[in-house]
């Protein structure tokens, strides 16, 4: 079931979802085109390099538009599920530790953001604020070479989740 109703027997819930998609596109097509008009800027005065943040934001997982918010939660929810399901996995030997910290602490904001509908204190957001580049440095060194797929597939998860809540509070601040 999702949040329009049930898509596979009700032709209206299916014209919902629709509508939210394409509403959520035409917010994310402007956001594109004003990203493009402020890089035509940029390069006018010799900045050529984009901000990380910015690109990563407009370009990693989220939801733009009207319906980003309960979209988002409900994506969270349902990965957290998976993820509460999922026994911590074989990792290398050198980052059990710091594997295990990351683990914890998002997985206490995320559980934070679930139990609060969607509302995450400043100290949570800096919390994943600050293990985000952890987080990503560790999934790409569990992804190559592929000898820990689960550990991969677990934090990648992991990483999905903290990433949507991120991009919602960011989305909420204005991008």
């Amino acid at each position: 079931m999702s949040t329009a109703g049930d898509l596979r027997n009700d032709e209206t819930a299916l014209l919902h979802a629709l509508e939210k998609l394409e509403a959520s596109r035409t917010v994310w097509l402007q956001e594109v085109a004003s990203f493009a008009d402020r890089r035509r800027v940029d390069k006018a005065r010799h900045h050529r390099t984009p901000r990380q943040a910015e690109v990563r934001y407009l370009l990693g997982w989220r939801w733009p538009g009207p319906d980003g918010k309960q979209a988002m939660l409900g994506e969270v929810g349902r990965l957290w599920a998976t993820h509460r399901r999922s026994p911590f996995p074989d990792v290398p030997a050198g980052t059990k530790g710091d594997l295990v910290e990351l683990d914890t602490w998002l997985a206490g904001c995320v559980s934070t953001y679930l139990a609060n509908d969607g509302d995450l204190d400043r100290d949570r957001q800096n919390v994943m604020t600050k293990c985000l580049p952890k987080l990503r440095r560790y999934v790409a060194q569990l992804g190559h070479p592929r000898a820990f797929p689960e550990a991969f597939a677990y934090f990648r998860l992991l990483l999905k989740m903290t990433e949507l809540i991120h991009n919602d509070k960011a989305q909420e601040g204005g991008g």
